[in-house]
């Protein structure tokens, strides 16, 4: 059933920016998608919430992190497109639209990835750090829920950074600034990925970048991360380590040379670690027998395979057809039994959901895909399979509220977070035809 708007969805920002759907929502803001009122461009737009719209700090974080995005102006980051303050709505950020999926939900979903995958992120992430780190801007937060696959306009998957909020500037004039924003006691940057010297609180550089992509990448060929926990879990776990975590005891089958890279930068002591990222991005590559490419993690199959076992329950696999004299009927992974097919076109679809369990519960979660059939949520809490749920969310091109009714058809737990396909129990039309309206517009890779 259709329900009325969230707060805020169809006012306008500073005269021009009309919010149409909400995207996000973080401790402290919010991302709309957002029209502009004449130029009609599909844009993303960042408000702080209300309880922190008129906090200094919050502030100034949130127009810094447009300064930032100005300053390193690159393909491989979310670009910046305005910025202001708006006296009804406070300060605000306008950034580019992008359609696509995190790496972080990408995770969740299939736990880990292919090298070839892994190591084309790895060198985009490492081409987009280097120019940032040319311009004197340190990240500080590199981690996989800041990483944001995306296609282009020709249907080419792209890699972008998609938050600077805790960037470190190296202006004279923003210096000082950047100490009032970190407190003597304020952890700035996610524990699992920040660097021993930022855990220790010492001066960091270019070189806790590295680290930070070194163990992203870790992440994404072992699906884990080797220290874990609060601050000062994670804080006693890398002062005892003897060395860099060994990948290849959790993920025997990368090549060697592929797994010294990434704990050459994964190295406790900066000093020995790479020390520049574009040098980081080049021994990737080189170490995996690669040349410069695009990773295939988004897709928009009309069928997949789905079974109980499958190590990657969420992967999109494009189904390729050969039928020789004695295939038959056969099933295989390329011609599936009718069982395990999907008959719907999926599509990247990250928006807020409420899900309400049979109990009366209420747990707040994120969508990453949605088909007609269903969608792919990321949620704190696990659920049985099987399990009654109702679902509550923006709608794609309108932005209207949608309660329905669903259940969980599959289930990966990992690292407190649960990725669950969803199936849609009597679907309204006129979702239906909003669904594949929104999928007809979304750019379609070479390859589907």
């Amino acid at each position: 059933m259709i329900e009325v708007t969230d707060p805020l969805v169809g006012e306008t920002v500073d005269t021009r920016y009309e919010l149409r759907r909400l995207i996000a929502r973080g401790g402290m803001g919010l991302v709309f998608e957002t029209h502009h009122k004449f130029t009609r461009r599909a844009v993303a737009l960042k408000l702080l919430l209300d309880e922190h719209r008129t906090e200094r700090e919050p502030r100034r974080r949130l127009l810094r992190e447009a300064h930032a995005l100005a300053t390193v102006r690159h393909p491989g980051f979310v670009e910046v497109l305005d910025a202001g303050v708006c006296a009804t709505h406070g300060p605000y950020v306008v950034l580019e639209m992008l359609e696509g999926r995190t790496l972080d939900g990408i995770l969740a979903a299939r736990r880990r990835l292919s090298m070839a995958d892994a190591v084309q992120v790895g060198r985009s992430v490492c081409s987009a750090i280097a120019h940032a780190h040319a311009r004197g801007v340190i990240h500080r937060d590199l981690k996989p829920s800041n990483i944001f696959v995306a296609r282009n306009e020709i249907g080419e998957e792209t890699v972008k950074l998609i938050d600077l909020g805790v960037a470190a500037v190296a202006e004279e004039q923003l210096a000082q600034l950047d100490r009032k924003l970190t407190g003597v006691h304020e952890v700035l940057g996610t524990p699992e990925y920040m660097a021993p010297e930022q855990l220790w609180g010492q001066d960091i550089d270019e070189r806790t970048d590295i680290y930070s992509i070194g163990m992203t990448l870790y992440e994404c060929l072992t699906g884990d991360v080797p220290y874990s926990g609060s601050y000062p879990d994670v804080l006693v776990q890398v002062s005892n380590a003897t060395g860099p975590p060994d990948v290849r005891a959790k993920r025997p089958d990368i090549p060697p040379a592929v797994a010294i890279v990434i704990e050459n930068a994964l190295e406790k002591d900066a000093s020995a670690r790479f020390q520049s990222a574009a040098e980081l991005g080049r021994a990737l590559l080189a170490a995996s027998g690669l040349t410069a490419g695009h990773s295939s993690l988004l897709s928009l199959p009309s069928e997949e395979l789905s079974t109980d076992d499958d190590e990657e329950p969420a992967r999109a696999i494009h189904l390729v057809r050969k039928k020789g004299p004695s295939d038959g009927d056969r099933a295989s992974p390329l011609n599936p039994p009718p069982s395990h097919r999907r008959m719907h076109l999926r599509a990247p679809y990250v928006t807020p959901v409420l899900l309400f369990s049979a109990t009366g519960s209420e747990i707040q979660a994120r969508s990453e895909e949605i088909s007609e059939e269903g969608m792919l949520v990321l949620t704190p809490l696990a659920f049985p399979l099987g399990a009654p749920l109702k679902l509550r969310f923006a709608s794609p091109v309108t932005g209207e509220m949608i309660m329905i009714d669903g259940s969980v058809r599959w289930l990966r737990e990992a690292r407190g977070r649960s990725a669950m396909g969803v199936e849609f129990i009597a679907v309204p039309p006129v979702l239906r035809r909003v669904v594949a309206d929104y999928i007809a517009m979304l750019p379609v890779s070479q390859s589907s």
